[in-house]
């Protein structure tokens, strides 16, 4: 497996290459790399597929922006990295976070696209609003009892403490710049996008899914024209760690399925 860097956006970039074939980048989730996915990327080119996993700006190897960026960013960065390496007709896979690059991606750029795989993808969050808006407030009320002195020396841990009651670990370990990159981006609804994507698209889901619960893969399956649901039981949001060789079987098998 080839490890490589580039410039883009005038960041240093790092990405994994395996495999010859047809191209399929793959996008990681918030808080993850490309090295989850070494597996998956092993067996794609076992079966014949070049497999290029990048670590996304922000994390891991790859230098986080110099400001907060917003969807759109991402998307545009993405397109600068197929750009310089020269992938078109290409298969765009993300999980997560990742997922959510890629339909915007795929909004935008559908010209650019064989086929689309969306892993648990994350976007949409109308059913989230409430409680995003609770811990909103919750937090602001936090803040305003920890300036109180000698309340504020006790900030840090009841900030720890708070992320890990609400399931923020990622919001908890991130630095400011991506803290707010995670705000914008989390903020930022697809539901009513869904339908003007024309790439034909796979979507990958867990039923033991709790962080993008399998009810978004139904609405994502209803809202996209062209798409095909593939349901692992048993399995969390982590396939490409819990199933890492069946999802990519299953790519496999869509994208045979798939003209060239």
């Amino acid at each position: 497996m080839a490890e490589n860097k580039i410039k883009v956006k005038g960041l240093t970039t790092f990405y994994r290459e395996e495999g010859t074939g047809d191209p399929i980048l793959i996008l990681h989730g918030w808080g993850s790399n490309a090295n989850t996915w070494r597996k998956t990327q092993k067996e794609l080119a076992r079966l014949g597929y070049r497999s290029i996993a990048i670590d996304l700006p922000g994390f891991w190897r790859t230098e986080e922006p110099p400001e907060p960026w917003y969807l759109k960013d991402y998307t545009e960065f993405i397109d600068e990295f197929v750009q310089k390496l020269d992938l078109y007709g290409f298969t765009l896979m993300g999980h997560s976070f990742g997922g959510r690059i890629a339909i915007d991606y795929a909004t935008r750029y559908p010209k650019k696209l064989h086929a689309l795989v969306l892993v648990a993808a994350a976007g949409i969050i109308r059913h989230k609003k409430a409680k995003l808006k609770l811990l909103l407030v919750l937090t602001k009320i936090g803040n305003m009892i920890f300036t109180v002195p000698p309340l504020y020396w006790f900030k840090p841990i009841a900030q720890k403490m708070w992320y890990r009651f609400t399931g923020e670990h990622d919001y908890e370990k991130a630095t400011p710049v991506m803290k707010t990159v995670m705000q914008r981006v989390l903020n930022e609804e697809l539901y009513e996008r869904l339908p003007h994507i024309t790439t034909p698209t796979l979507i990958l889901w867990g039923d033991q899914d709790t962080t993008t619960p399998l009810t978004d893969g139904f609405v994502i399956h209803k809202m996209v024209p062209v798409s095909h649901l593939h349901v692992f039981p048993g399995e969390p949001h982590g396939l490409q760690i819990k199933a890492p060789i069946r999802v990519a079987r299953q790519t496999a098998r869509f994208l045979g399925a798939r003209p060239k």
